[in-house]
């Protein structure tokens, strides 16, 4: 069965590509984890809630992007008949235990001087006249 390194997730043979990451599946039987290797499981926690998936994907790639391990939960009510409701639809955004301080400092750093559009709600610098994604102005 291929697996997926990465993740961790075995998948059905035909697969090529992991639908968690979208990383190349690895031919063969996942190895097992050596004993000791990464210690006992680390806890994670919530670092924040988000309504667009867009916006998460952000966040992912810039923790990402600064060694933070972080794993987005779609959090999305589907329930049928019922159509969505946005307010109760989110994402949350989870890190491990000991990067969560870091992390929220590193999203605190990127969040200094912008603000959200009333329009769009898209995060643009302070000092912009008009929304660099919608083009609202301010």
């Amino acid at each position: 069965m291929p697996y997926c390194a990465d993740c961790r997730l075995e998948y059905e043979d035909g697969v090529e590509a992991c639908t968690d990451c979208g990383r190349t599946l690895v031919a063969g039987s996942m190895p097992e984890r050596p004993e000791g290797a990464g210690g006992p499981e680390e806890k994670w926690a919530p670092l924040m809630r988000v309504r667009k998936k867009e916006n998460a994907e952000i966040v992912r790639g810039l923790l990402e992007s600064e060694g933070i391990e972080c794993e987005v939960i779609d959090k999305t009510f589907s329930e049928m008949p019922v159509p969505a409701l946005e307010t109760v639809s989110f994402l949350e955004i989870w890190v491990p235990d000991s990067q969560a301080a870091e992390a929220r400092g590193l999203l605190n750093e990127a969040r200094e001087g912008t603000v959200p559009c009333g329009s769009c709600g898209h995060m643009s610098a302070a000092d912009e006249p008009t929304c660099e994604y919608c083009g609202a102005p301010r």
